[in-house]
Formats: structure tokens, C-alpha cells, sequence
């Protein structure tokens, strides 16, 4: 029984979020009441095309096309629902009682492989019924379904352990030479996801699922935007690079939830969970393979800039546009033309809305900056004739961009602009996300140089975590150095230091060719000084690595080659004056949300190291220059005024006197 997604949606919300309270559900039932099958969506940026009553057509389960008659704004969303729930129901208890479903339910004790795949070919029998998925062919247990990865396994193992163990069949992308039931499917892992969503009864159709794609800024608009929905109230669920959460139980385990039949789980568990709101950080690489085919968006949001590739393939953002349901929404970003002209080209094949926002500029949303002084980012968020004041600390005020992001999602689903801007202001930092490195006590932090944090990954992260040091380093005054009075009025004595930008750039194996080239341009271009390194992991190849990135710089000289990270750290560190900024990207290990920690957490203990033994070395070595009723120098001075004084037409020695 295939029920469309609106109606899955607002059944499932209805009679299962009882737990938030009444503003909840009015908050929910306001967002499926512009959702629903036939209507576009109704927002401040237009008015509904919906006339006062409207033919809607549904399929009702038992497979027949239905039509109906409603008027439109002269019944409350919740009796709307209320009434297709019914109507449902009583389709369903008879067809229950006329016919048997072929489609298998989540709880049942076996399971049809034609029941739940739609492209599919048997080898060796017409289906294969199964009670589960084997993690291995090794852990196989009878009646289970082995799946064969192409390149991965061994067949021959494969084909033993399956046949040893009583394997109900194997799931694979070509025929094996073996006398068991084999299901030949296009691609197993898009297999197994699909598998899982008819298994799970397609949890994505009963949460507002929310997509976040882009090159930069995933993760930060990911936790802003939740923080906006939260504050509905709601239960929000999300799955990024940090950790995920079912809206209850957040983890940063050894897992990490990106795509395919374990997204499928965890969008189950969150619906088990209750939640309202589903927000997903997507792969851009993944995107392009088709691994979020199973899942379909209501909210696409597009972050950092759509560089495009070389291979003359979709962009990531295209793909997950596809994904966009009826009655979405896309928020893209005002300065990226690429992506508003594909946003546009999406809405006009679907009843998909475009929303804009961006950074002091004429977005539908946007943030005009008022100042950015220590750190803190004062702007007015803008939506219309709207506005509301807002502070941020996040990123020492460097993502605002962001920030506008997540302001978009939360007027799309029409809440107000004061409770958008002070739900933004409450999340401060994220770990690795320019973050700001410090040990603790002023006196220590005065004595060394500033030190920012940026897990880096792709050559437009490294660009941005550069231009917001380079801005930040430019609102720290220059130092000054005691100054003497020239003898020549001509003469000019400029004694101020201008801060300085370090870069300390890890590279990675996974980097290919373009990308090391594009962090030599980088590196000569925009710090003072760079460092390059790379991971433990990667020493073998640094080498090699290193010649890519010289590749894309003109003076080689100019650069400093560190296989280990943590002595490249220390080096930058004791270089760099107090009022330096180093500037530590990448060497993180990002496989899952567990290590990315681990590995951020090393760095920091490296960099609060480094911080503790300079200001022990400086305490130890300090001594006062001049001592009350003494001189600093146990010999005489001398009688400029004298017979031996020189008459050299040299500039004379200027001393410095206690004034005794």
C-alpha cells in the first residue's frame, strides 16, 4: 500500500506528537496545512494559488484514483486531517479483510525480496524469502539474505559461507556460479536502502525532512537550524559529521549516519522517537552516486558556492534538488548565481518554491552587518518589512552566511523574526569550526600568539577560515616598539609591527591533483607564512603530496615543509610574535564523528602545550631592565659633554636613563 507523502505526513504527525504541547502541534499542523497534496506553498513570499473550494485527487489504498471536494480556508488544518485520517483507516481495514499485501511489515517474521524492490531479476527461482540482512557472509545465520559487494569480497568465500551456513539467498550485482536464489540488483547499496525504507514503512514521508548541501558551512547551518525548530517547540532529529540524534538520545559514537540503508535507520528512530524535524548533512559525493534516492526532501538548503566540476556530470546541489517533493522548498543563496539558476530550472518542472538569502545584499532573507568588533557580529536580520536585531559569537562572527541559512528555514516555516534571531545567538561555537584556541589564563594568552582552529577538507574551506583570519587579524592593532627621536628632521622612524598570518595547511592522501594545486595558490597568496604538513597516517606520501602543492606556487622558497604536524605546530608557534595569528587547518580525521573529536581534541593539547611551555620559558628568562636606584649597567657612563666625547659626524648612541 503506497499512501501519498502528504497524507503519510500529516497522519503520522497528528496522533503521534502528543508530547510537545499545543504549540507544537499548532506549529506542525500550520506547516502540513501548506503541504498538502494539491496547494502550493503558502508563505509571506505569496499569496496561495488555491481558489476557495478545490478538486484534490489522492489514491486511496486499495489502488484507486479518488477525488474529492474541499473548501479551502473555511476548515482548520487538524479537522482536514482528521477527516482524510478516517478515511484512510476505513480503506484500510477493508482492504485488510478483501485482499492480502504482498508488501512485507516491519514486524513480520519473514520477507519477499519482490515486495520490497521494484527493479529486480531472480536467478535460480522466481523470489527469495528471507527473515533478515547478514552483516557478513561469516556471521550468517540461517534464512538470512548475504549481500555480495563487488570488489569487496571474495565470491568463492562468499558462495561457501552462504551455502555452509543456509543463506535464504544473495543479493548481488551479477550472476555467481553458485546453486542458491541470487537477486541481481543494479547497485547493492541503493538496494539495501530501499530495502529499508519499504521495511521501515518510509519513515522520510512521515517527518519534515530538511537537506543540507554545499561545499562549506554544513554542519554549522545543520545545529543553527535545529536550534531555530527546537525553539517551535519541537523534537528536531539531525545526522551530521559531529554526531547525530534521534531527538532524544544525541550520539558521537564510532558510526557515522551519512547515507543508504543507515539513514533509512536512523530517520526510523527518529519517527520511534517522536520527532517533528529531520535534518540531514549531505555528501556531495554521495549525492552524485544516488545514495539519498530513498529520501525525499521538503526543505533543500544549499551552503558555501556550487564550484562545479570537470567531469561534465550534475552538481551535488542539482541532485539534491531532484530529491525536493511537491510543495518543497529550496533556500539557496543570493550570490551564487549557479545555484539560483539551477533552483529556478527545478521549480519550474515541479511546485517547488525559491527562497534567497544572503549577506548585505537583497535576498528574500538577509542579514545587514551593523559591526563586527571582538569577536561579536551585531546585525539586523531582514525578511520584507520585517526586521529584529540579533548578536552572534559563533566563529568570532565570521559565519554569518550561515546564520542567514537557518533565519531562512525558520521564516519558511513562518516563525517570527525575534524568536528566529534569538534562537541563532544561542549556539556560541562548534569544535573545529574556526574555533578559537585558548589555554585558559589571560596572562598566557596575552604573552602568545592568537590561535584559530579550522578542520578544513576542501580547498573553499581553507579560502574561507584564511579570509575571516586576515579579517580578523586586521581589527588587532599593530604593536609598537619604543621609540627615539631622529636627529634629522627629515629622517622618518616607523618602529610598528604589523600582525602577521601563519598557516599551518595538513594535507591528506584523499586530496587528488586539482585540489593540492589549489592550496599552493592559496598558500602563497594569502598568509604571511605557511607551514605544510600532514597527518600520521600520511607521512609515507607526504612527499609526494608536497610536490602537488608547489606545483601551484611560483616561489617554492617561501614555504616550509614539516612531515609531523605537532613539531610544524610547535615551529609556527615559538616563530610567531604575541600578536601573530596561526592559523592550524586540517589533520583531522574525519571517518567518524568519534575520531573527528579524538583528533581535535590531540590538536588542541598540542597548540595549550605550546601556549604553556613559552610562557614557562619566558617567566624563567625575564628579568627587570632598569632596578630603582640602580643601572642596569655596572659602567660608568660617559661625559657626552667631555673633551673625549666624539665629534664623528655619525648619528650619536642614544641611551636610555632611569632620570636619576
Amino acid at each position: 500500500m503506497k499512501l501519498d507523502s502528504r497524507e503519510q505526513r500529516s497522519t503520522e504527525t497528528i496522533h503521534s506528537r502528543q508530547q510537545g504541547g499545543d504549540e507544537m502541534r499548532h506549529a506542525i499542523d500550520q506547516w502540513l496545512s501548506q503541504t498538502k497534496p494539491g496547494g502550493t506553498f503558502r508563505s509571506s513570499f505569496g499569496s496561495s494559488s488555491l481558489p476557495p473550494h478545490e478538486a484534490v485527487k489522492w489514491t486511496d489504498p486499495s489502488g484507486t484514483s479518488v477525488q474529492t471536494v474541499r473548501r479551502v480556508e473555511q476548515s482548520s488544518a487538524t479537522e482536514q486531517i482528521q477527516s482524510r485520517t478516517a478515511k484512510l483507516a476505513a480503506a484500510t481495514e477493508q482492504e485488510s479483510a478483501t485482499s492480502h499485501s504482498s508488501a512485507t511489515k516491519r514486524d513480520d517474521a519473514t520477507a519477499r525480496l519482490s515486495g520490497l524492490l521494484k527493479k529486480v531479476r531472480f536467478f535460480s527461482g522466481s523470489d527469495i524469502e528471507f527473515t533478515s540482512i547478514a552483516q557478513s557472509a561469516e556471521t550468517c545465520q540461517p534464512g538470512q539474505l548475504v549481500v555480495y559487494r563487488l570488489g569487496d569480497d571474495c565470491p568463492v568465500e562468499l558462495i561457501s559461507q552462504a551455502l555452509a551456513r543456509g543463506a535464504a539467498g544473495i543479493l548481488t550485482e551479477q550472476i555467481l556460479p553458485a546453486p542458491i536464489p541470487q537477486a541481481i540488483v543494479a547497485d547493492t547499496d541503493r538496494a539495501l536502502a530501499e530495502i529499508r525504507s519499504n521495511q521501515t514503512d518510509r519513515p522520510d514521508q512521515k517527518l519534515i525532512t530538511i537537506g543540507i548541501v554545499g561545499s562549506a558551512g554544513k554542519t554549522i547551518t545543520s545545529f543553527l537550524t535545529a536550534s531555530v525548530l527546537r525553539d517551535i517547540p519541537c523534537r528536531v532529529a539531525y545526522q551530521t559529521d559531529l554526531g547525530s540524534s534521534d531527538s532524544v538520545v544525541t550520539e558521537a559514537g564510532t558510526a557515522k549516519v551519512t547515507n543508504g540503508a543507515s539513514l533509512i535507520d536512523a530517520l526510523s528512530d527518529a519517527v520511534d522517537a517522536g520527532a517533528a524535524v529531520s535534518i540531514t548533512e549531505m555528501d556531495s559525493a554521495q549525492l552524485r552516486l544516488g545514495a539519498y534516492d530513498q529520501i525525499e526532501l521538503d526543505i533543500v538548503v544549499v551552503t558555501g558556492r556550487d564550484m562545479g566540476g570537470n567531469d561534465f556530470g550534475p552538481s551535488p546541489i542539482e541532485c539534491a534538488f531532484e530529491l525536493a517533493g511537491q510543495g518543497g522548498v529550496l533556500i539557496v543563496p543570493e550570490s551564487d548565481q549557479r545555484a539560483v539558476s539551477a533552483a529556478h530550472t527545478a521549480a519550474q518542472s515541479q511546485n517547488i518554491e525559491v527562497v534567497t538569502y544572503g549577506v548585505d545584499n537583497g535576498a528574500d532573507v538577509s542579514i545587514r552587518t551593523i559591526s563586527l568588533e571582538d569577536g561579536t557580529l551585531t546585525a539586523m536580520l531582514r525578511h520584507e518589512s520585517r526586521a529584529a536585531v540579533m548578536e552572534s559569537f559563533l566563529g568570532r562572527g565570521h559565519f554569518a552566511e550561515c546564520l542567514a541559512a537557518a533565519a531562512a528555514v525558520g521564516v519558511v516555516t513562518e516563525n517570527p523574526l525575534p524568536q528566529i534571531a534569538e534562537s541563532l545567538c544561542k549556539l556560541r561555537e562548534l569544535p573545529g569550526r574556526f574555533e578559537a584556541i585558548t589555554s585558559g589564563d589571560w596572562e598566557t594568552d596575552q604573552n602568545n600568539p592568537i590561535v584559530r582552529l579550522d578542520i578544513g577538507g576542501s580547498p573553499e574551506r581553507v579560502k574561507f577560515a584564511l579570509q575571516a583570519a586576515r579579517k580578523e587579524l586586521l581589527q588587532t592593532p599593530a604593536s609598537t616598539a619604543p621609540m627615539t627621536l631622529p636627529m634629522h628632521g627629515s629622517s622618518s622612524v616607523n618602529n610598528t609591527k604589523r600582525p602577521k598570518l601563519w598557516c599551518v595547511l595538513s594535507v591528506s592522501e584523499n586530496d587528488d591533483a586539482e585540489t593540492l594545486v589549489q592550496y599552493g595558490r592559496l598558500l602563497e597568496s594569502m598568509p604571511d607564512h605557511c607551514v605544510l604538513t600532514c597527518a600520521d597516517k600520511d607521512k609515507a606520501n607526504f612527499l609526494s603530496m608536497s610536490h602537488g602543492v608547489l606545483d601551484g606556487i611560483q616561489d617554492v622558497a617561501a614555504m616550509r615543509l614539516v612531515a609531523d604536524s605537532s613539531r610544524a605546530i610547535q615551529w609556527a608557534h615559538a616563530e610567531a610574535s604575541n600578536n601573530d595569528m596561526i592559523l592550524v587547518v586540517g589533520g583531522i580525521d574525519r571517518s567518524h564523528p568519534d575520531s573527528e573529536r579524538r583528533s581535535l581534541d590531540a590538536v588542541t593539547q598540542v597548540i595549550a602545550a605550546c601556549a604553556e611551555e613559552s610562557q614557562k620559558a619566558r617567566q624563567a628568562n625575564s628579568h627587570p631592565s632598569i632596578l630603582k636606584g640602580s643601572h642596569a649597567d655596572a659602567t660608568p657612563s660617559k661625559d657626552l659633554t667631555g673633551p673625549d666625547s666624539s665629534t664623528k659626524s655619525d648619528k650619536p648612541d642614544l641611551k636610555l636613563f632611569d632620570g636619576n
